[in-house]
């Protein structure tokens, strides 16, 4: 009986929450109905089309008073004034008057047009339902745009963001107008970004704007919405196997004009699987699986007169504190414990006394910091590691190299920024200034085995010399913008533009000019260009996406140039009809000063086979010797140049939140990265030449839709070994506690007759770098969203599968050594198949 109660109560509260109502009606020219019309809610994430007869019906609107706008190409635009009420359907008949297309001004519901006069190239505009429903995107942002034309994935298991042939490193990431180091969470596999309180997604893969700078590929900009006016509180929650999603919102509680909005996830994989991994002694009791939560928050006072205050908010926290258990049935042993930690607060004072200007004053506090414990016992790399699955832990001493470090990184930022746009006669003029206040504190210690450094040193896929590295640095960054977007002519737009940057750190100043245009042969092509310089600055704080640990010290970095790109990007865009579109896009990018590691003169160490001895041994090669080769440092220098180009074409039926059945998009990415070093080419490891990306959505029924996307790509390049040879170390054999002495290494344990104990092989990779190529990468994933209507409530319940038909994807190849002197490998893959079950309410 109190169940009963307690039901009937839960039902009661839960209608009594849902505050909605419905509206519908039908489109029409007076006489004949009008198909697939762009029914939108203002200010809100609600719309649909219209159906092949008119019809239309939006379910679920939160009680108030709403402006709803009914847009199509060829016809006049309409915007009515309707209230919602309580449990009620409003039913809202429109007639609209057919006009000559002009794309510029119709606003297509889950897209967004361009107007003629926007001169940006490789602009692509995400609407974060995107990011909510694309099939094994885990309902990530970035994980959604790694399925764009000239996006890319280095892995299954990285958020990251390859653009064009450029490391992530030269990524620019912004949200709410102010900088992140750190956009990612759970150490990369998930963005910062939630697409339930995003607004607005724009990435410039190439020729961006003079208002961004310090970085040589894209921009991500990002803007956090701000919460519903309509009513006092609303929200929603999304729920699957692994994380959960809490948004909440409403008016100013203050009494003033205005919202509020809080957002918060967590993984809990610490909560579910962890119990089960550790009741099969898998990892030590005290084991922390890895996790994070984070809290983001958005207050808007305003509009008073023009005037408009807006405060963000977010607090965020990674962490893992893993220690391998004694029934493992895998030969290493780690213990890991880290947290990294990202927190961010700014306030913006918005001011436009008219629709003419607007000027932007953004003051914001910014910091990335974190420490890190790393302990193991790996198994030597050479061997092969499936022969030792079963072993006992115990008996594996002989075989194991130790690898362990510590460190702390702290990455500080005080900024203001001061942007302003004015639009007076045939000009739109943009201008800017700001500064940057760093403070970035790191200290790494390293405890390599001497094998491990001798293997390290030997292997080109190792991008980073690992030795102990301290600093703090103090430097600021400053920075001035002016552009000018003017009409020349009904339908060309030109838009010159020069950007300043004063690094600190170099202590020198650069001055980058660019330029762009779009010309529009009619209302529904146009042409666009862009030809711009491009700088970017060294720091620790570009570390987490470098991937190469550099001594920054000032004695090295005052001798540095910043790094230099000039890009080159041409594109055409045509609206075939309403809903589809086609975009073709051709770039060049020419880089010059890159950064790579300084490489003095070193000691290499040799031996050769002797003839007739027996390899296995040490007494079947000479003596180690001593030759003059090149050692790599930590010290940055400008020693290398590249260049990406490329074409592109994305076909696109842009209508993701109509009543049509069928949306989604095509493309194809031709592309070719290369760099420069030492007179030497070789690709960049992230260069793909040949790029699909395939993503359906089709509506079923009114309650269920499937979405499919398949994505192919030719294999990264990799570094092919050439073949085998003696590992040697260095030893005390003066007993002076001095590594001085080159000898084979051999393993203990192993002793012939004559008391020679076998020979340790390393992979000989020669003057190999990337030689060679993965397969091909490919990989399917379908979602099924069911729509539901309980107690009033709007829900989603879904079922997503990545990796349908199971590929096996390759992330890297492990070589070993057999006891026959035979140089195999064995791959590690990506993700297998993997389904996820999740709901989503909104109340």
């Amino acid at each position: 009986m109190k169940l009963k109660l307690f039901l009937l109560a839960f039902i009661i509260s839960g209608i009594s929450i849902a505050q909605t109502g419905s509206l519908k009606g039908r489109v029409t020219d007076g006489i004949s109905p009008i198909p697939f019309v762009n029914v939108i809610i203002l200010n809100t994430g609600y719309g649909v089309g219209s159906d092949t007869n008119g019809y239309y019906a939006i379910r679920g609107i939160p009680t108030g008073e709403y402006n709803v706008r009914f847009t199509a190409v060829g016809w006049e635009s309409q915007t009515f004034d309707i209230p919602i009420v309580t449990d009620r359907t409003m039913e809202l008949n429109v007639v609209l008057t057919e006009k000559a297309i002009e794309v510029g001004t119709v606003e297509v519901t889950g897209s967004y047009i361009q107007d003629k006069r926007d001169t940006r190239t490789s602009l692509i505009d995400l609407n974060p339902r995107s990011a909510k429903i694309l099939p094994g995107a885990g309902e990530d942002v970035f994980r959604t745009l790694q399925s764009l034309p000239g996006v890319l994935a280095p892995n299954d298991f990285s958020s990251q963001l390859i653009i064009r042939g450029s490391g992530p490193d030269q990524n620019l990431i912004i949200i709410d107008d102010i900088e992140v180091f750190n956009p990612y969470r759970l150490y990369g596999v998930v963005s910062m970004f939630n697409p339930d309180a995003v607004a607005d997604v724009n990435l410039v893969t190439g020729g961006f704007p003079a208002k961004y700078g310090d970085r040589l590929s894209a921009v991500l900009d990002v803007t956090n919405r701000e919460g519903i006016t309509s009513r006092g509180f609303g929200g929603s929650l999304n729920a699957s196997i692994v994380s959960a999603n809490l948004v909440l919102e409403g008016r100013n509680p203050f009494g003033l004009r205005g919202s509020w909005l809080f957002n918060s996830r967590r993984t809990y994989y610490d909560l579910i699987i962890e119990p089960f991994v550790k009741s099969a002694g898998l990892v030590d009791e005290n084991t922390t699986f890895p996790n994070f939560y984070d809290f983001q928050g958005k207050l808007v006072i305003g509009p008073y007169a023009g005037h408009k205050i807006l405060l963000s908010a977010i607090i965020s926290r990674d962490g893992v504190d893993v220690v391998s258990g004694e029934q493992r049935n895998t030969p290493d042993s780690i213990g890991v414990f880290n947290v990294t930690r990202n927190d961010l607060a700014g306030i913006s004072w918005h001011y436009s006394p008219n629709k003419n200007f607007l000027n932007k004053f953004v003051v914001s506090y910014y910091k990335n910091n974190g420490t890190t414990d790393f302990d193991s016992k790996i198994l030597d790399p050479s061997l092969n590691r499936s022969s030792f699955e079963d072993s006992i832990p115990d008996t594996l001493a002989p075989y194991l190299l130790a690898l362990s470090f510590d460190a702390t990184f702290s990455y500080s930022k005080y900024s203001v920024d001061d942007k302003i746009s004015y639009l007076v006669g045939d000009h739109i003029i943009d201008a800017g200034v700001g500064a940057d206040f760093m403070e970035t504190v790191i200290n790494f210690n390293f405890d390599l085995d001497p094998q491990l450094e001798a293997i390290f040193a030997a292997n080109p896929q190792f991008r980073s010399v690992l030795t102990d590295l301290k600093d703090v640095k103090f430097y600021n960054k400053y920075r001035a913008y002016l552009q000018d977007n003017y009409k020349v002519t009904e339908n060309f737009f030109l838009q010159p533009s020069l950007r300043f940057d004063y690094y600190d750190i170099l202590d020198k100043a650069y001055f980058a000019p660019r330029l762009s245009f779009s010309y529009a042969f009619d209302d529904i092509t146009t042409l666009r260009a862009t030809w711009g310089i491009y700088y970017q600055s060294p720091g620790y704080e570009k570390l987490r996406d470098q991937g190469i640990l550099y001594d920054l010290a000032d004695e090295f970095t005052t001798l540095l140039n910043a790094e230099k790109a000039v890009h080159y990007v041409a594109g055409i865009e045509r609206w075939l009809s309403s809903e589809w579109n086609i975009r073709l896009e051709g770039y060049y990018k020419d880089f010059t000063d890159l950064y790579i590691p300084n490489v003095v003169v070193g000691n290499l160490f040799v031996t050769e086979e002797i003839p007739g001895k027996n390899p296995k041994y040490p007494s079947g090669w000479t003596l180690p010797a001593v030759l003059q080769e090149d050692s790599t440092t930590q010290i940055p220098i400008n020693g290398s140049n590249g260049e990406a180009y490329g074409f592109e074409i994305l076909l696109a039926k842009r209508n993701v939140l109509n009543n049509s059945r069928l949306s989604g998009w095509i493309s194809y990415a031709l592309a070719f990265a290369n760099r420069y070093e030492n007179g030497v080419k070789f690709p960049f490891r992230f260069d793909q030449r040949n790029t699909v990306n395939v993503v359906l959505e089709y509506r079923i029924n009114n309650w269920l839709e499937i979405g499919v996307r398949w994505q192919y790509g030719s294999g990264f390049p990799i570094s092919e070994p050439l073949g085998i040879k003696p590992r040697i170390v260095l030893e005390d054999r003066n007993l002076d506690g001095i590594l001085e002495t080159p000898v084979i290494a051999t393993r203990i344990g192993t002793a012939n007759a004559n008391g020679e104990e076998e020979v340790i092989y390393d992979i000989d990779y020669g003057n190999r770098k990337l030689n060679g190529r993965k397969p091909e990468y490919h990989r399917l994933d379908i979602r099924l969203n069911a729509f539901a209507d309980y107690w009033g409530l709007d829900w989603v319940f879904y079922l997503d599968v990545i990796n349908v038909y199971n590929r096996s994807n390759i992330l890297n190849y492990d070589y070993f050594v057999t006891q026959n002197l035979v140089l195999e490998r064995e791959p590690t893959t990506m993700f297998p198949i993997l389904p996820t079950l999740g709901f989503s309410v909104r109340f």
